[in-house]
């Protein structure tokens, strides 16, 4: 189901349309743009199903409804765009039509679908066939029960509750300082007003017009009004990045004061329905505060609030009292607004010394320059202890700085004034609390009710997406990076999308997502990360080899997708490669100073010399690499590496130190140390005891984390099988391992559960499935080490396969 407007209805239900339509091999659903390949037949494998982003599908509907007929770049352009809405329509609508081609395998040279017509337009090539008729959704009136709401939500709110150690990206810095993206979701509200808000109206918000003297009232207050409007999901602001990008159509620097005159230019262009304006004036010794709705086409006032606040301190909270009873006069509902209204004072505070520094402190932020930001951040603190959003800032700029222990001092103090801050914010302030007490079961808890209240709020998606991937539920992670890429398509939330349709083994999205961010001109080390990942994935050797030459023109910045390097080298028993490489991207990250990532690079290669059998080569290695640093990261990594090297003594102590350190981190106490108890059993041969350890760890066996992961629960699992002599059980686990080589991110236990599936097989007297399997394993090591003790072990395992069965 997809929510329109009665105005959309209009442009989508043109005709009465089928809800499914068949054309050449494919099948698109109507209402979700869901599009199946139903080819090949009931014998072949199943059909593959993608979800078409937003514009893509739109031009397909126009060219099944045109029917073979010619559908005009104009045409095209209205439909998308209506109203003449910023955009560079000449690329988009090329961008939208390359992914449109992907998604069906088609060329514009050579097409087999959709035929280009130089200066004329595309048109539709093949037939299509309706297959079931669904009448259009009727508009429904502005004023409506609240048993009628009740019921028309309901079907909404379903639609939107599905069912690394890498920055999560400028997006979520962003949104940890202030909330830049809001987005309304406003659906219906019964009211009398001169100005009626469809759902997909958005306002734009002029800086605040200071005619006092006061330079303090300034910046600071725009943060303010801000927060004041974005407290609700009824209004829906211009996001700061559609204003940005405006004011370049218009000519205009990014840094342009956005006057009255200014926003009714961005109004204007970007089809929004009307510019909030507020201004203070001197009225005597009080001050005078008017906030106002005005019509973008006409300029006219449609909606004005006017009252007078007695002192400096006041004038927060009079732009707050100002802001709700214009939300009111703009239709939105008495029970909403009491629902949404903190005090501004609260919300933010009643210092307009404190909030002016705090808005210079985001200007520093947002410049790169943190150092500088902090500084603000800390004054505006000591202008007001319980500002709460400025800690929330100061939190943000330390997480960046990756100061982790300062970064939690602010987030904690934030989540003790949580109750002072809007909704949105104390949501905002929640998560980012939890996450740096790394407790993603309950940072996942606050999510989902941040984006049950506020459905198109981007952030709120992200950080839900984000918790998700490390509790291992990446199908529900999929569809919440899918929404949010589909409300702001750009390059955090492509990219975030193209890493949770890698982990849930959606391969065809996660290639169809890169296309689609090469095309929008994306590039960032996280990409190119990703990419690294599934050309390794798909065994493209061409994909592989442009990413190592890219990182390796700047090993520091590239020095994550230079490790990928190593990795694939250890997948395939290239032990001594992995090495030379692996200690070629420690030594340039200590350069950098990036001491942590080093000490994990080289515990990560201790790991893979445990799994393969160098027992004392791994032990020496996280040494080292304990020797360089200490953080949590490399603990959990060092605890289970010396567990896995037979080192079960060194193992306990440092798990110990774990436990001590990080009581409450869910993926140390759900993951980690479950994880290197159970392989402390395996090495004590008491396999049953590291199955019952195990058994709590199941719904995580998928989950990520900054030490290591790889489906190594299950993995364990299945040693343990193997030791009981259970290799229908074994075997199982082993192949849960193959079937998600997105989260095994080429680690060499992915190899190495081929060669364990084998021993599985052939405990279950499956003599021709474990030959399979032990020659498949062989053919990924055809150029290992031969002197790997694990190799050694498989070929000679091998031969007394071959011997046994009579080859």
């Amino acid at each position: 189901m997809r929510i329109m407007d009665a105005r959309l209805k209009e442009v989508y239900w043109p005709l009465t349309l089928s809800e499914r339509v068949r054309f050449g091999k494919f099948e698109l659903n109507l209402q979700t743009g869901e599009l199946v390949a139903i080819e090949p037949g009931v014998d072949g494998p199943p059909p593959q199903k993608v979800l078409l982003r937003e514009q893509p599908f739109r031009i397909l509907r126009i060219l099944i409804e045109r029917g073979g007929g010619i559908v005009t770049r104009d045409e095209i352009k209205k439909v998308l765009w209506p109203n003449d809405t910023s955009v560079d329509f000449e690329r988009s609508i090329n961008v939208a039509m390359a992914i449109l081609r992907k998604a069906v395998g088609d060329t514009a040279e050579n097409p087999k679908y959709i035929e280009t017509l130089p200066r004329r337009g595309y048109r539709l090539i093949v037939p299509v066939q309706r297959e079931s008729t669904t009448e259009p959704p009727k508009a429904e009136g502005r004023h409506i029960s609240a048993a009628a709401l009740r019921k028309d939500l309901l079907p909404v709110q379903k639609e939107l509750r599905p069912g690394i150690h890498l920055a999560r990206s400028w997006l979520a810095t962003a949104a940890a300082i202030l909330v830049l993206f809001t987005a309304a979701a406003a659906f219906y509200w019964g009211f009398q007003s001169r100005i009626t808000l469809f759902s997909s109206d958005t306002l734009v918000l002029a800086d605040v017009n200071n005619q006092t003297a006061d330079a303090a009232l300034d910046d600071g207050m725009n943060i303010a009004l801000q927060v004041a409007l974005q407290q609700t999901p009824y209004l829906n602001l211009l996001g700061s990045d559609k204003v940005h990008e405006t004011l370049g159509l218009l000519g205009r620097s990014e840094d342009t004061p956005v006057t009255l005159d200014v926003a009714l230019e961005i109004c204007r262009k970007t089809n929004s329905r009307a510019v909030i304006s507020a201004v203070i004036r001197d009225a005597g010794n009080r001050f005078r505060v008017g906030l106002s709705a005005i019509d973008c086409q006409s300029g006219k006032t449609l909606e004005q609030v006017v009252h007078e606040a007695e002192t400096r301190e006041g004038i927060v909270r009079i732009f707050g009292l100002c802001a709700s009873q214009l939300r009111l006069k703009l239709g939105e509902s008495s029970d909403s607004v009491r629902r949404f209204d903190q005090p501004l004072d609260r919300a933010t505070s009643s210092s307009p010394d404190a909030l002016q520094v705090l808005a210079l402190g985001y200007k520093k932020h947002l410049s790169g320059d943190i150092p500088g930001a902090l500084a603000y951040y800390g004054r505006a603190i000591e202008k007001d202890p319980n500002f709460g959003l400025a800690y929330a800032a100061q939190a943000s700029a330390n997480n960046w700085l990756h100061k982790h222990e300062l970064a939690l001092v602010g987030s904690s103090k934030a989540f003790e004034l949580r109750s002072r801050l809007t909704v949105p914010s104390r949501f905002q302030a929640e998560t980012l609390y939890y996450e740096d007490r790394q407790e993603w079961d309950k940072e996942c808890g606050v999510a989902q009710q941040w984006v049950q209240a506020f459905p198109r709020d981007v952030i709120a998606r992200t950080n839900l997406a984000s918790s998700l991937e490390y509790l291992g539920r990446h199908d529900e992670e999929l569809g919440q990076a899918r929404e949010a890429a589909r409300l702001l398509p750009s390059a955090p939330t492509l990219i975030d999308l193209l890493g949770a349709a890698i982990y849930a083994q959606r391969i065809d999205e996660a290639r169809q997502t890169y296309d689609e961010a090469i095309l929008r001109g994306v590039d960032s080390p996280r990409l190119h990360l990703y990419h690294a990942l599934l050309a390794f994935i798909q065994d493209d050797t061409s994909g592989m080899q442009k990413e190592w030459a890219w990182a390796a023109q700047d090993p520091v910045r590239g020095r994550f997708v230079l490790y990928r390097q190593s990795r694939a080298e250890g997948f395939y028993g290239r032990s001594r490669n992995a090495h030379r490489l692996g200690q070629r991207d420690v030594e340039s990250s200590m350069k950098g100073g990036f001491v942590s990532d080093a000490a994990g690079f080289e515990s990560l290669e201790a790991l893979t010399h445990a799994e393969t059998g160098n027992l004392r080569q791994s032990q020496a290695l996280v040494k080292d690499a304990l020797r360089k640093s200490q953080d949590r990261n490399v603990l959990m990594l060092a605890a289970f590496t010396f567990t896995r090297a037979g080192n079960t003594k060194q193992s306990q102590e440092l798990m110990e130190k774990l436990n001590q350190l990080f009581p409450n981190d869910f993926t140390v106490q759900a993951f980690s140390l479950p994880v290197t108890r159970a392989a402390i059993k395996l090495d004590e041969n008491d396999p049953t005891a590291a199955i019952d350890i195990l058994r709590p760890v199941t719904p995580y066996d998928l989950a990520l984390s900054d030490a290591f992961y790889y489906v190594y629960p299950a993995y364990l699992r299945g040693l343990a099988y193997l030791q009981l002599k259970q290799g229908d059980l074994a075997a199982a686990e082993f192949r849960k391992v193959l079937d998600h080589s997105g989260v095994g991110a080429g680690f060499v236990t992915g190899a190495l559960s081929v060669l364990q599936l084998g021993r599985a097989q052939v405990l279950m007297h499956d003599e021709k499935a474990a030959r399979k399997s032990y020659e498949e394993f062989l053919a990924l090591w055809k150029n290992a080490d031969s002197d790997l003790p694990i190799y050694k072990e498989a070929k000679a395992e091998y031969a007394v396969l071959r011997k046994s069965i009579g080859i």
